[in-house]
């Protein structure tokens, strides 16, 4: 079947380009653009509407084009007015450009094609310019942190080059996948993004069904599209963009110092009934603490493993091209060094985008893009070194590090993984073919053929740290992707007098393969040999693996505007994946929504207060298969026994095999239906713009593994069972607060608030403990025991009371005992709601934007407030229970409890907090100056991404964007840059 595709993308890929020619008269037109102030505009798009060749004005305002003597010139320039203006006899023509604050006729990209921002009739939300380029870092989606309501962007961790994880509108499955789909120009790329923000002309996300519904099995999560920057004709054009910047720790996790360590273990080993008397310092302490204790040690850990980081990025790009072909391309090096010591992260990136005009029927083009990443290192762990002791050294007197600083307690030295040896290496080669057909004016055709090839390679050696612990382990990892999407799109659109249509039909084939592969063993003859030479390894362990899936769908949409003012859209996709049981892989997904644009109503027409309004109504059907290959086919796995079958005690033997998984016969898609309603508005000639949509989603059939009895033999088994809600409401407001000619402030508010709760479990359950979920509450809680305080002298008489100093939790049922049925919801793991607050200042040639996230409402576990009574371990600087200090934080520390009750209740908080994510400040060089050195643009600017918390419910010195984690901290960075272009 693959071979057939291939087959028919190369014939059609062929025949478009044998497609037939044509020529026509040509006029050369000349002219110069300026602002309604006189100044010259560098970099107009100016475009002919029916030849559509294209040019941009040079430094001075001036342009060039050749177009036929019948074409309409149009000129386009982000932040003004686009006018149109008929050729006629003309051979000069000179234009003035408004300034622009509505935006009502900008493009937009929807799924399969374009629409003008005023016909869209979904949940669409586009970032572009310069909010695209604001924060730098490995990846484009951390700029969008906060500007966008209903979506949630986090950084994994602070290692080096970390991936993002991105949640729109909530969670919907409990356990396939809920990440949105990704498409760089059309094709599904992955949500960990190479492309440099430089190279993106626009990212559009689309959160409601009847938008994303045209992508059926694969939007139920929401779709963001990226849309990459291609050349246009007229002058060739550079772009240089440098920066290079330094980083620390965002914060020191508050740990015990040395005085309060040595108080906190002392108080540990006090006897409660004769408090005052000081416990004997060979009691309290163990091993090399003693030493500690008497020499005056100090070592702070996180210091001796956290260095200045830094983070740089070189961009090249070129774009350019003449009436028949256009191009853009780019060289990207990116390069972070991490705040934790052998931790780094570089990545090569290189693109290009081709167009040619082969005649006015025929267009064809290429976008490749190839990117190589590379990591070294395996940086200490940072929870270890928060945990060890400081009154122990970290290095002899030779300056080597003491493999187990205190010989009393196993915890080893962070810096023992220094000697281990670690190596990361992938690379991806990602590019898409496509023809064009403009079969007649109102008829397209378009066929895309995208192959995305990639490759990866993790190599380690962990030697043997000293003679008489451990053993040497090394390994290799291996894995190769490859897949291919195929889709053809036919577009038909028209208008006649008040009517404007469209209608799509799409057919689309994409197949992923992944291949993993694993060696491994121990006790290597040879370290320095590294993974190379695995076969000398005393014993040894492979791994093998093959995944692969198919999709095939077929898409119809119809868009219909009447008058400007009542519009429709209509859509159908009918999915097919191979992940799912035989007679269940294929599903239709239809969506629909309207728009009545009141604005254009004479009521509202010709009043000036309000410029825009628009009502949105949608609903859309989408699907989820996001579930492992294979998942619904019975499995069989090597017993690691022999079975005997001659004299016992014999050699004789045969390795035999069991069921390990019952087949699904019966699985079919997970589904979700959504409806969005939503508001457009504008108010002072769009001084005050934004929208409002309000939005409900019912997910069914969920893709669950529903427990069987141990008597079958199995654990469990793939079944469709359960259901989820989801609701809530967003609001996006952009304001334009003061503009004039020298000085522009504007502000963007984003905010969101959603809700989730489970409306079905698997076989009638109203409750499944182990994966904590109960009917009616959200899809991920905490559920505990609710602690109250601590237990204080004179409360020994009632009925729970266990111990003075111990923790104190509620008797939810009243009964005077605490057990399992006093475990209790305590919160939600989603925020209450996400909001962000941006303003940017433009005065003369500065500008100063600012950028304020808030969460709020989230209950985690944090792990920095772990609980060791005994004080084997470092802790937070806490408040703990003493007779002299009858505290209702944190219990009493006692050395002769290897746990307390309930201690799980300490790690649980509120985790609220408000946050200024980035503050840059830029100076552009005068016009008049850059001018003569024929530069067309140039920006010097310092930037600063997590300066400072301005509030956060967790204790002062914890970085609330990590939950309470204190493994690889985010870090505060500090950069200078410079773009200029010519």
């Amino acid at each position: 079947m693959i071979n057939f595709y291939f087959r028919q993308s190369f014939c059609v890929l062929f025949f478009l380009f044998l497609f037939a020619q044509t020529a026509h008269t040509q006029n050369t037109i000349t002219g110069i653009v300026k602002d309604v102030d006189g100044e010259v505009l560098i970099g107009v798009n100016i475009i002919g509407k029916n030849s559509l060749r294209g040019t941009i004005s040079d430094y001075d305002g001036s342009y060039n084009i050749s177009v036929p003597s019948n074409d309409t010139l149009i000129f386009s320039y982000l932040g003004y007015e686009s006018q149109e203006i008929a050729i006629d006899q003309s051979q000069i023509i000179d234009v003035v450009l408004n300034t622009q604050i509505n935006k009502l006729d900008e493009v937009v990209v929807i799924g399969y094609g374009t629409m003008r921002k005023s016909d869209v009739t979904g949940s669409i939300i586009s970032i572009r310019d310069k909010a695209l380029t604001d924060v730098k870092s490995v990846n484009v989606f951390e700029s969008l942190q906060g500007r966008i309501p209903g979506v949630d962007i986090t950084r994994d961790n602070g290692r080096a080059g970390s991936d993002i994880d991105i949640l729109v509108r909530g969670q919907r499955s409990l356990r396939a996948n809920n990440a949105p789909l990704v498409l760089v120009d059309g094709v599904p790329y992955g949500d960990n993004i190479d492309i440099p923000s430089e190279d993106i002309e626009s990212i559009e996300i689309l959160k409601d069904a009847s938008s994303t519904a045209v992508y059926g099995s694969r939007g139920a999560n929401g779709v963001i599209l990226i849309t990459t920057k291609r050349g246009s004709e007229g002058k060739n054009k550079v772009n240089f963009s440098v920066y290079q910047g330094i980083s620390e720790p965002f914060s020191k996790v508050p740990v015990f110092d040395r005085d309060g360590y040595i108080r906190a273990k002392t108080d540990a080993k006090r006897d409660i009934l004769d408090w005052e008397t000081e416990p004997n310092i060979q009691n309290a302490f163990l091993g090399d603490e003693v030493r500690g204790v008497e020499n005056g040690i100090s070592t702070d850990w996180q210091d001796i493993i956290s260095k200045p980081g830094s983070q740089s990025s070189y961009y090249l790009g070129f774009e350019g091209g003449n009436d028949k072909n256009q191009y853009s391309t780019s060289f990207n090096y990116f390069t972070e060094d991490g705040v934790v010591i052998a931790d780094d992260f570089k990545r090569f990136t290189f693109r290009v985008n081709v167009d040619s005009k082969v005649n006015k029927f025929l267009k064809v083009g290429n976008s490749t893009l190839f990117t190589f990443r590379e990591r070294n290192g395996n940086g200490p762990n940072f929870t270890n070194a928060v945990k060890s002791s400081p009154i122990t050294e970290a290095y002899d007197s030779l300056g080597n590090y003491i493999y187990q600083p205190n010989f009393a307690n196993p915890r080893k030295n962070p810096l023992a993984s220094l000697d281990d040896v670690r190596a990361e290496r992938s690379g991806r080669f990602f590019s898409t073919f496509y023809g064009e057909v403009q079969a007649s004016k109102n008829i397209t055709f378009r066929s895309n053929f995208n192959f995305d090839l990639g490759g990866d390679r993790n190599g380690y050696m962990y030697p043997q740290k000293v003679p008489t612990e451990g053993i040497t382990e090394s390994g290799v990892d291996i894995g190769y992707s490859s897949g291919y999407l195929w889709n053809n799109i036919l577009t038909y659109s028209n208008s006649i007098g008040q009517h404007r249509f469209s209608g799509t039909l799409v057919h689309e084939v994409q197949s992923k393969r992944n291949e993993d592969y694993n060696m491994s063993g121990q006790e290597q003859l040879f370290e320095r040999q590294l993974w190379y030479n695995l076969n000398t390894n005393a014993s040894q362990t492979t791994f093998s693996s093959l995944r692969q899936t198919a999709l095939v769908s077929f898409l119809g949409r119809v868009n219909y505007t009447l008058a400007d003012k009542y519009i429709l859209s209509l859509s159908g996709r009918y999915d097919g994946a191979s992940q799912l049981s035989p007679g269940n892989k294929w599903d239709f997904f239809p969506a629909g929504s309207i728009a009545w644009r009141i604005k254009e109503e004479s009521f509202l027409k010709n009043l000036d207060l309000i410029s825009d309004l628009k009502i949105r109504a949608g609903f859309g059907s989408t699907g989820n298969a996001s579930i492992s290959p294979y998942s619904t086919a019975a499995a069989l796995n090597s017993n690691p026994l022999f079975y005997e079958f001659g004299e016992p005690g014999g050699e004789e033997g045969f390795l035999g095999f069991r069921p390990v998984a019952l087949a699904s016969s019966n699985l079919k898609w997970e589904r979700t239906q959504q409806t969005n309603i939503g508001i457009d508005f504008g108010i002072f000639n769009n001084r005050i713009s934004g929208s409002f949509d309000v939005f409900q989603a019912y997910t069914d059939r969920l893709l669950l593994q529903d427990q069987l009895p141990p008597t079958s033999g199995f654990d469990n088994v793939y079944v469709n069972a359960g259901k989820t809600k989801s609701w809530g409401y967003e609001l996006y407001l952009q304001t334009f607060n003061f503009n004039s000619k020298n000085i522009t402030w504007n502000s963007v508010i984003s905010y969101s608030s959603s809700r989730e709760k489970i409306i079905e479990l698997t076989s009638g359950l109203t409750r499944d403990e182990g994966n904590l979920w109960f009917v009616g509450e959200p899809l991920s809680v905490i559920y505990d025991f609710e602690k109250t305080g601590i237990w204080q002298y004179g409360q020994e008489e009632e009925p729970t009371f266990t111990a003075v100093g111990e923790i104190k939790v509620k008797d939810q049922d009243g009964n005077g005992v605490i057990d399992f049925a006093d475990r209790v919801i305590l919160g939600a793991r989603r925020p209450d709601w996400i909001g962000s607050f941006i303003n940017t200042f433009n005065i003369y040639e500065f500008d100063l934007s600012i950028n304020i996230f808030a969460k709020w409402g989230q209950y985690i576990s944090a792990g920095a407030y772990s609980f060791d009574p005994r004080m084997l371990d470092n802790l937070l600087a806490i408040d703990y229970w003493t007779p002299n200090n009858p505290t209702n934080a944190y219990p009493r520390l006692d050395a002769s409890r290897a746990e307390l009750p309930y201690e799980s209740t300490l790690t649980y908080l509120d985790n609220s907090y408000i946050k200024v994510k980035n503050i840059t400040l830029g100076y552009a060089l005068p016009k008049n100056l850059i001018n003569r050195a024929k530069i067309t643009k140039a920006r010097l600017y310092v930037s600063a991404r997590n300066p400072f918390i301005l509030y956060s419910s967790l204790v002062k010195g914890l970085d609330p964007e990590r939950n309470g984690s204190t493994s690889w901290p985010l870090s505060r960075l500090w950069l200078a840059g410079l773009d200029f272009s010519f």
